[in-house]
């Protein structure tokens, strides 16, 4: 089937720079998967911890893994700086089940918020959102393959887009396809650590969070997250793209205000999902990625949004650097 316009969802991609003002701290991050969507591909993950000073940037930290997936299975991995326990993870599948082993092979990374825990944490979703490179190429060649009997009756539920009444289950229904959208092309990234370009039938996935430090114990945060990919002719395309902010208390490390907005999703109904972000206001920033797991489900949320209220945690690690200075 043809790419879908008729049940596409908002298409407003971030345009405007990523100020990072004098006395701020952000962090970014990178998922690179080439191919993508493939038993077997090569993925570059990176994060970066930096500070503003009037107009100087001074880095505070970076942490970079390469890695190789063969039938979804890490076979080789490695690191810089070098982690000597990463090797734990050969043999592992980044799927359903890696998050649990991040925590019992590489214990206290989740409690330090560290960057490390960032990328390994956010690699499930990379991985699976990149199937989207293998639906986009099966269907410019014409060669989709049909789902098996029932298949969208037992994905619906799952989030707002998957909603049981929503237009791509009943599109599923109609045709024994998931639509794809043809996402906007992706304008350029500003404040974003060093990467290398990404190939054609690679993605991306992308995060920022900035930590603003105001009055007091106050502090302003904003987080920027976005998937993107590159097709046969290079062109980048935003598959899903949202901006978080709010305030936090760096005294008790507990959200005080929160507001999300959407920029591109694929599908009419997932922007339901928006005021679900309303829920992390309260929150201590130690507990939030459990928590939002095992109480963001159903057709209120959004899969990529849950994800990234999970990662707004790391803020915990920015006030440390914050406090630190």
């Amino acid at each position: 089937m043809p790419f879908v316009s008729d049940i596409a969802g908002p298409q407003q991609p971030v345009r405007a720079p990523a100020v990072l003002v004098s006395g701020s701290f952000r962090r970014t991050s990178t998922i690179d998967t080439h191919p993508a969507g493939t038993g077997d591909s090569d993925v570059d993950l990176r994060a970066r911890d930096v500070t503003a000073d009037q107009d100087a940037v001074e880095v505070l930290g970076e942490t970079r893994i390469r890695a190789h997936l063969s039938q979804r299975v890490i076979d080789s991995i490695e690191s810089a700086p070098r982690v000597e326990r990463l090797d734990r993870l050969l043999g592992s599948r980044v799927g359903p089940g890696f998050r649990s082993a991040v925590g019992k092979l590489l214990p206290g990374e989740a409690q330090r918020a560290s960057r490390l825990h960032l990328l390994l944490d956010d690699w499930v979703g990379a991985a699976l959102v990149s199937g989207y490179a293998v639906q986009h190429a099966a269907i410019v060649l014409g060669v989709e393959e049909k789902l098996p009997a029932g298949t969208a009756d037992r994905m619906a539920g799952i989030c707002a887009g998957f909603a049981p009444e929503a237009s791509l289950i009943d599109y599923a229904r109609r045709y024994d396809v998931i639509p794809s959208v043809h996402g906007p092309v992706a304008p350029p990234l500003d404040g974003l650590h060093p990467v290398e370009p990404l190939r054609a039938h690679g993605m991306r996935r992308f995060r920022r969070l900035d930590l603003v430090p105001a009055e007091g114990d106050s502090a302003g945060f904003e987080a920027h997250f976005r998937d993107s990919h590159v097709d046969g002719e290079g062109v980048e395309t935003i598959v899903h793209e949202y901006t978080v902010g709010g305030t936090v208390d760096t005294s008790t490390r507990t959200i005080t205000s929160v507001r999300a907005d959407v920029r591109v999703l694929p599908w009419r109904e997932c922007p339901g999902a928006i005021n679900s972000a309303e829920r992390i206001r309260g929150m201590a920033l130690p507990d939030m990625r459990e928590r939002i797991r095992g109480e963001f489900v159903g057709t209120s949320t959004c899969t990529h949004l849950n994800d990234t209220l999970r990662c707004i945690a790391d803020l915990d690690a920015l006030v440390d650097l914050f406090r630190a200075r």
